[in-house]
C-alpha cells in the first residue's frame, strides 16, 4: 500500500472508531422495543433537522448524484423539485397523524390503519425486500471509495462495508443510527468544503461550469439532458415525487419525534438545507466531473473519487474522500435497522405471535432484530458482488417497489376514512407486482419497459385499484380510524 493508501486507512480507522464507541454507547439505552426501534420518541428539533437531512445527504447520494448528473445533465436537476414536494406531502399529510398513532413503522401504520395483520405482514416484506435493494447500491458505493482511499480491492470493500454497517446498527438501534448520522454528516461536509476551492480553481464558478460542460456534450444544460426523451423524463420526475412521499428513513423518523409538532416543524428547514447541497453537492460537481474526468473512468459512479484523488493532495483527498465514505452509512444503516423491526415486530409480533397470545420479552424482539440486521446485511453484500447498473438506477428501482406499495394507502388513508382493507391491500399488491415485472422488462432490455420508468405503470394500477376497489368495499371498524382521525372515537 502507498503512503496515500496508509493515510487514508489511519483516518478511516480513527473514523472508525467514533463510529464503534456511539454504538457502544447507544447500546447502553437499548432496554425496550421502544428504545431500539424509535429511540424512546425523545428526539426534538434539531436533531430531527439533522436526522432527517442526513437521511438524505449520504455518501451515496454523492456518489451516485455525480454519476448521474454527469453522465445525463440537466434531468438530475428534476429530483429537487421532487424533494421539495415530497417533504410538503409528508409536511401537510403524514407527519402528524404518524407521530400521534404511537406506531414504530410504516407495516404499523398499514396493519393498524386498515385493521389487517395481512397487510401489515405484506408490508413488512415490502420493506424487507426493498432496502436489500438500495443496499446493495450503498455497500456498492463505500466499495467504490474505498476502493480510491483505502487501495483496497472492490471485493475487500464490500466486505468492510457491510461488516461497519451491520455492527454499530445491532449494537445501538436507532439511537446509535441517528447520532452516527450526525457524525456521518459533518464529516461530509468537512469533505465538500475542502473540495469547493480546488474543484474552483480547475473549472470556474457556476455559469463557467455550464458553459464548458454544455460545449462538451451538447444538450447537457436542457431538462431532458443528453440522452433521455420527454416521457421518461416525466416519469423520472414523478417517481422521485412519490420516493420522497414514502422514503422509508424520513416517514419512519416520524415516529421518533418527541411530539406531533417536532416531527412537522422539522421538515421546513430540511427542505432548504438539502436543496443547497443538492446543488452544489450533485449538479456542480457533476458537471466538473463530465469535464475532468470522464474519458480516465470505466463507471460514472468512479467519477467522484478519481476526481478528489486528481485535484487534492494525498492527506486532503484521504480526509475528503473519508467523509464521503463515512456519509454512505447514513442511508444504509436506517435501512438495516427497518428491516430488522419489519421481521421481528410487524412480522413475528404482530402478525404471528400476539394473534396466537404468544408473550415474548423485549429482549427476545431486541435479538431477533439483531439477528435480521445481519442476514440482511449478508444477503446484500452477496448481490452487489455483480457488476450492476448505475448506483442512482438501483436506487430508483428500491423507491418505486416503495412507492407503488405504500404511496396511495397512505396519501388517501390518512386523508379519508372511505378506503377499507381490501382496497388498500389491492392497491399495495398490484402496484408492487406490475412494478417488479416492469423492473424485470427494463433489465432484459425488452422494448416495452424502455418508455417510462417501472415506478410509473406501478402507480397508474396501484391508484386505479384503489379507486375501483373502494366503489366496491366499505371501509374499517371505527376502532381502528381512532388513531388516525379522533373524531371517529
Amino acid at each position: 500500500m502507498t503512503n496515500a493508501g496508509n493515510l487514508g486507512l489511519t483516518i478511516f480507522g480513527l473514523y472508525l472508531l467514533v463510529v464503534v464507541a456511539i454504538g457502544i454507547w447507544a447500546a447502553r439505552y437499548q432496554r425496550t422495543s421502544e428504545d431500539f426501534w424509535v429511540a424512546g420518541r425523545r428526539f426534538g428539533v434539531p436533531v430531527m433537522i439533522m436526522a432527517n437531512m442526513a437521511a438524505v445527504m449520504h455518501g451515496g447520494s454523492i456518489l451516485s448524484g455525480v454519476a448521474f448528473t454527469g453522465r445525463f445533465g440537466g434531468v438530475a436537476i428534476l429530483p429537487y423539485i421532487s424533494f421539495a414536494a415530497g417533504f410538503a406531502v409528508i409536511f401537510f399529510f403524514f407527519a402528524k397523524k404518524l407521530r400521534r398513532s404511537g406506531g414504530f413503522t410504516i407495516p404499523d401504520y398499514m396493519g393498524d390503519r386498515f385493521d389487517s395483520n395481512l397487510l401489515r405482514g405484506w408490508s413488512a416484506l415490502v420493506v424487507a425486500a426493498s432496502s436489500i435493494i438500495y443496499l446493495i447500491a450503498q455497500i456498492r458505493g463505500m466499495a467504490f471509495i474505498l476502493e480510491t482511499l483505502l487501495e483496497v480491492p472492490f471485493f475487500w470493500g464490500l466486505v468492510i462495508g457491510t461488516v461497519i454497517f451491520v455492527a454499530y446498527v445491532a449494537l445501538g438501534g436507532l439511537l446509535a443510527v441517528v447520532w452516527t448520522n450526525i457524525a456521518q454528516f459533518l464529516f461530509m461536509w468537512v469533505g465538500l468544503a475542502i473540495l469547493a476551492p480546488y474543484v474552483y480553481q480547475e473549472v470556474g464558478g457556476w455559469f463557467a461550469v455550464l458553459e464548458q460542460v454544455e460545449a462538451m456534450a451538447p444538450g447537457w444544460t436542457t431538462i431532458k439532458g443528453v440522452q433521455w426523451g420527454g416521457w421518461y423524463v416525466v416519469s423520472w420526475y414523478l417517481v422521485w415525487f412519490v420516493a420522497y412521499c414514502t422514503r422509508l428513513e424520513l416517514v419512519t423518523k416520524m415516529f421518533a419525534a418527541r411530539d406531533d409538532k417536532i416531527a412537522r416543524y422539522s421538515l421546513p428547514w430540511t427542505i432548504l438545507l438539502v436543496m443547497i447541497f443538492l446543488l452544489y453537492g450533485n449538479f456542480y460537481l457533476g458537471a466538473a466531473a463530465r469535464i475532468m474526468v470522464w474519458d480516465q473512468i470505466a463507471s460514472p459512479d468512479q467519477a467522484f473519487p478519481v476526481m478528489v484523488a486528481m485535484i487534492l493532495t494525498p492527506t486532503l483527498a484521504a480526509i475528503a474522500l473519508t467523509g464521503i465514505a463515512s456519509a454512505a452509512m447514513s442511508t444504509t444503516d436506517s435501512l438495516l435497522l427497518m428491516s430488522g423491526s419489519a421481521v421481528a415486530h410487524d412480522l413475528l409480533r404482530k402478525c404471528f405471535h400476539e394473534p396466537k397470545g404468544i408473550v415474548k420479552d423485549e429482549r427476545y424482539y431486541l435479538k431477533v432484530s439483531r439477528y435480521t440486521i445481519v442476514a440482511v446485511g449478508v444477503i446484500a453484500f452477496v448481490c452487489a458482488i455483480p457488476d450492476l447498473a448505475l448506483i442512482l438506477r438501483i436506487v430508483s428501482f428500491a423507491i418505486a417497489i416503495v412507492g407503488a406499495a405504500f404511496f396511495f394507502p397512505l396519501l388517501v388513508g390518512l386523508t379519508t376514512k372511505r378506503v377499507g382493507t381490501t382496497a388498500a391491500l389491492a392497491s399495495s399488491v398490484g402496484g408492487v407486482t406490475v412494478t417488479v415485472v416492469w423492473i424485470v422488462g427494463t433489465l432484459a432490455g425488452q422494448a416495452w419497459a424502455q418508455s417510462l420508468h417501472p415506478g410509473i405503470p406501478g402507480l397508474i394500477v396501484a391508484g386505479g385499484l384503489m379507486a375501483a376497489v373502494t366503489l366496491f368495499t366499505g371501509p374499517v371498524q371505527t376502532s381502528a380510524l381512532a388513531k388516525y382521525f379522533p373524531e371517529s372515537r
